[in-house]
């Protein structure tokens, strides 16, 4: 019975190993971080997979919502007759792409989802699939294609890039096979621009053509192709009592308003204090002393307006802000009586900065001086009587002496 078990555990991993082995053989063709895949022995897959890459901004948080943008993708022939030299010399022309390859037709961010997040820029990534199975290339050659990006969005989302339009080029290098009339793809490279490659004494990466991985951040030698970007702030409200230990679980109302650039006009989410929470023109918080509410994930470029409610009957408060732009000193605040708004903000498509913004309520007790002013002629019609009384006391102490 072992040696039954031996034999089929053994029968059993060698299918595994088989079926991985042909899930490797049939994975997609991935481009790497430098644009190019293949070599002249190469067989590669008739679907690759290219790069659509959102770069995320915040200075401390690691998630935020994404905004709500959507790209759309479409593939075209592009130009015939641009050279290609390879790292030997080799030259060719290019052929103008042929068939109808198929690419995936759109991708989104949704402010529905959370998306990574750092202070100097998170990467989130997405797959476009072009996949060349059905296309019947007539020839040995390099077939060059044109790949369009679309977004009308962007604007409104919140997102700071290039143009609604972006285009990719797309070379597919293609061979003869084993039989006659098949052709072999052999390799891809992708880059930004419709130009001759002159690759031999370069390494393949000619600073001028700029090859990349997709429609992703980019660098050769001095040009940099920038990722769409979507830059983040949070703002922190914090509250303080002084010398009104009675009130201390007292929670006051606070209005925050949030005004956003003229061209962020889509719909915005952020973290309240771990709540996902619809970013409207204005919200609302309640907190006590000691305590306090942060906004996460607030669109870079929106001014945050914070002003603070007084819901102690009877009390005036005199209060202070920190951490705004035009802060609060000693404002009276009367009771069921709202402060001035303080603002905090950062500039749009800038990498932003933490706020915060911290309210001190300071109760001071009124002296009784209208008491005072009461009493007052009867004091000193006091001070009158006894002042006579010692003069006429001492005065009579002399004439009997």
């Amino acid at each position: 019975m072992k040696r039954i078990l031996r034999k089929v555990a053994s029968i059993l991993v060698a299918t595994a190993m088989v079926a991985m082995l042909g899930m490797t053989a049939l994975a997609d063709e991935t481009l790497p971080s430098g644009g190019v895949t293949g070599s002249k022995t190469s067989t590669l897959t008739t679907t690759l997979v290219i790069k659509k890459e959102l770069k995320v901004y915040n200075p401390s948080a690691e998630k935020v919502y994404g905004p709500n943008v959507t790209y759309t993708y479409s593939i075209a022939a592009s130009s015939a007759g641009k050279e290609i030299t390879d790292a030997d010399g080799v030259k060719t022309l290019t052929k103008a792409g042929v068939g109808s390859p198929t690419i995936t037709g759109s991708l989104s961010w949704s402010s529905a989802s959370l998306v990574d997040a750092a202070a100097a820029g998170k990467s989130n990534t997405q797959d476009i699939e072009i996949d060349f199975a059905t296309v019947e290339f007539p020839g040995a050659g390099v077939y060059r294609y044109k790949i369009t990006e679309q977004c009308s969005g962007k604007e409104a989302a919140g997102v700071i890039g290039s143009a609604d339009d972006v285009i990719r080029y797309l070379d597919v290098y293609v061979r003869d096979g084993d039989q006659a009339g098949e052709f072999i793809i052999y390799g891809y490279v992708l880059f930004v621009n419709d130009s001759d490659i002159n690759g031999s004494d370069s390494g393949n990466n000619l600073e001028s053509v700029v090859k990349t991985q997709g429609f992703v951040e980019t660098t050769s030698g001095s040009t940099t192709i920038d990722a769409d970007s979507y830059y983040t702030y949070n703002v922190t409200v914090s509250k303080k009592l002084e010398n009104d230990t009675a009130n201390e679980d007292n929670a006051f109302p606070f209005t925050v308003t949030f005004e956003k650039p003229a061209a962020f006009t889509g719909s915005f989410k952020l973290d309240v204090d771990g709540t996902a929470t619809d970013m409207a023109d204005s919200l609302t918080a309640a907190i006590k002393h000691n305590a306090s509410v942060t906004y996460t994930g607030i669109p870079c470029g929106t001014t945050v307006g914070i002003s603070e409610k007084n819901n102690v009957t009877g009390k005036i408060y005199y209060v202070t802000t920190t951490g705004a732009q035009t802060n609060l000193a000693n404002a009276v605040l009367e009771p069921d009586a709202t402060t001035d708004a303080v603002t905090v903000t950062t500039t749009k498509g800038e990498a932003g900065e933490d706020k915060t913004v911290e309210f001190t309520n300071t109760y001071v007790l009124i002296s009784p001086t209208g008491v005072a002013m009461a009493v007052l002629p009867f004091v000193i019609l006091l001070g009158f009587g006894i002042g006579f009384m010692v003069i006429s006391t001492t005065k009579r102490k002399e004439e009997q002496a």
